[in-house]
C-alpha cells in the first residue's frame, strides 16, 4: 500500500506510531514523515509527493536525498523498485551488510579494553579486595588484565545492528549476507547505547562510514512486539530534518564558508539558524505548505529579523520545497527603527528532476540552488 504525505491513511495505526500522523476527528493523515511501516501482513510506504503521477520517481527521490545527506553508495536497481515493499529500508541493509562484509574480511577490528576474571594463573594486576570477596578456597586469583579483543562497543553497535536487520529484512540476498555476519560476529556481544561516543583513530577509521548507516537504521527504527512474538515496525524519517540537511549540504559544496546549524550567542539570546553565509546570508528551511507570505506567521519574521540584525546581515531567505508551494515573494522587515531594515525572501526550490541517475540529479540541485542564492 502507497500513500504520500498530509494524504488520508485508511490502516488502523498502533498507538506506538502514532507520533507519525495526525488525526482530526477520527480521520489519521500522514504527516511530515515519510518512509514505510509494517503492520500486521500489510506495508505502508509513505512517499513525498514530489512528483505528483509517479512513485518510482517519487521514492528515487527521496533515495538520493538520504543518499546525499549520508554519503551512501547508491545502489540505482533498489533505487527503482517496487515501491510497496520499503526498497529504501532494504537499501540501507543491503549497502550495510555488503559494506560490513567487505572491511571484517580486511580483520576484524580489536582494541584492548579492561576485563576482571577469577583465574587459576595471575594476569595483569591482583584485585585483593575482590579476590578476598570471592576466593573463601585459595585455588583462583581475582584479576584485571587487558586483551585484544573483538568484543567492544563499535562491534558491538554493528553485531547489534546486524541483528535487527535480520529481523525485518524481506530479501533473501540481505537475508544471506546477514546470516555470514551474524556467523562473523559471534565473539561479539550485541549491544547498542544510544548516548555512547567513539572515538576514531587509524585503526577504526574505516568503519566510520558504517557506524554512520548504523545509527541511521537504528534512529529511524521503531519497532513494536506484540504479545504473539510478532514484530512491526516503522522506517520513517521526518522531512522537515532531511531537507534542512539536504540543502544544508548542497550549500556547503557551493559556498564552502556556509556553517550548519551555526549556534552563537548574544548576551542572552541564543541563535542557531538553518545554513549561515557568515556576512552575506541566513536561510531557515520550512518543508510545510503555506499558500502565500500572508500566511507567514509572525513568529517567522521575528526570527528572520532577529538572526539579520544580530548577523549584520540584511538579506534572509526561508526556504520551502515546491511541490508543497511555489514562492518568489520578498517582505521587508521594520521591526525596529527607521532604516533598521532586513529583508526577508521566501523562496521554493523545485526537488523533481528529468535526471535519473544520482549524480546528475545532486548536479542540477547545485544549480537550482545557485539561482536562490
Amino acid at each position: 500500500m502507497v500513500t504520500h504525505e498530509y494524504e488520508k491513511v485508511n490502516l488502523a495505526i498502533p498507538t506506538e506510531f502514532h507520533r507519525y500522523f495526525s488525526e482530526n476527528w477520527g480521520e489519521v493523515r500522514a504527516t511530515q514523515y515519510c518512509g514505510a511501516l509494517r503492520i500486521g501482513t500489510q506495508t505502508l510506504t509513505i512517499l513525498p509527493k514530489i512528483d505528483k503521477h509517479n512513485d518510482v520517481a517519487n521514492l528515487r527521490y527521496l533515495t538520493y536525498m538520504l543518499s546525499y545527506v549520508y554519503d551512501l553508495k547508491v545502489d540505482e536497481s533498489v533505487a527503482s523498485t517496487d515501491t510497496e515493499q520499503s526498497p529504501i529500508l532494504e537499501l540501507l541493509i543491503s549497502i550495510f551488510s555488503r559494506e560490513l562484509i567487505r572491511e571484517v574480511e580486511k580483520g576484524m577490528y580489536r582494541e584492548y579494553i579492561s576485563v576482571q576474571d577469577n583465574l587459576r594463573v595471575m594476569r595483569g594486576r591482583f584485585l585483593a579486595g575482590m579476590d578476598a570477596r570471592t576466593n573463601f578456597v585459595r585455588d583462583k586469583i581475582y584479576c584485571e588484565y587487558d586483551e585484544f579483543s573483538p568484543d567492544n562497543p563499535l562491534n558491538a553497535l554493528l553485531a547489534y545492528t546486524v541483528n535487527v536487520c535480520r529481523r525485518i529484512t524481506k530479501s533473501a540476498d540481505n537475508r544471506r549476507k546477514l546470516g555470514i555476519l551474524h556467523l562473523m560476529f559471534d565473539e561479539v556481544t550485541p549491544y547498542y547505547n544510544p548516548h555512547a561516543t567513539y572515538h576514531w583513530h587509524r585503526l577504526n577509521e574505516r568503519y566510520r562510514h558504517l557506524y554512520k548507516i548504523a545509527l541511521l537504521i537504528l534512529q529511524n527504527l521503531n519497532i513494536r512486539f506484540d504479545k504473539a512474538g510478532a514484530n512491526e515496525w516503522a522506517f520513517m524519517f521526518d522531512m522537515n530534518v532531511l531537507f534542512e540537511q539536504f540543502m544544508g549540504k548542497i550549500v556547503q559544496s557551493i559556498e564552502p564558508t556556509a556553517i550548519i546549524q551555526a549556534e552563537n550567542n548574544f548576551g542572552n539570546l541564543k541563535l542557531k539558524p538553518d545554513i549561515l553565509i557568515p556576512n552575506r546570508l541566513v536561510i531557515d528551511t520550512k518543508y510545510k505548505k503555506v499558500n502565500g507570505k500572508e500566511e507567514l506567521k509572525r513568529d517567522d519574521k521575528y526570527q528572520m529579523y532577529v538572526y539579520g540584525k544580530n548577523y549584520h546581515i540584511n538579506q534572509t531567505i526561508l526556504l520551502y520545497p515546491k511541490h508543497l508551494v511555489d514562492l518568489n515573494d520578498s517582505i521587508p522587515l521594520n521591526l525596529g527603527k527607521v532604516g533598521d531594515e532586513v529583508v526577508l525572501k521566501m523562496r521554493s526550490v523545485e526537488l523533481q528532476s528529468c535526471m535519473s541517475e544520482f549524480s546528475k540529479y545532486i548536479q542540477e540541485m547545485k544549480n537550482k540552488l545557485k539561482e536562490v542564492l
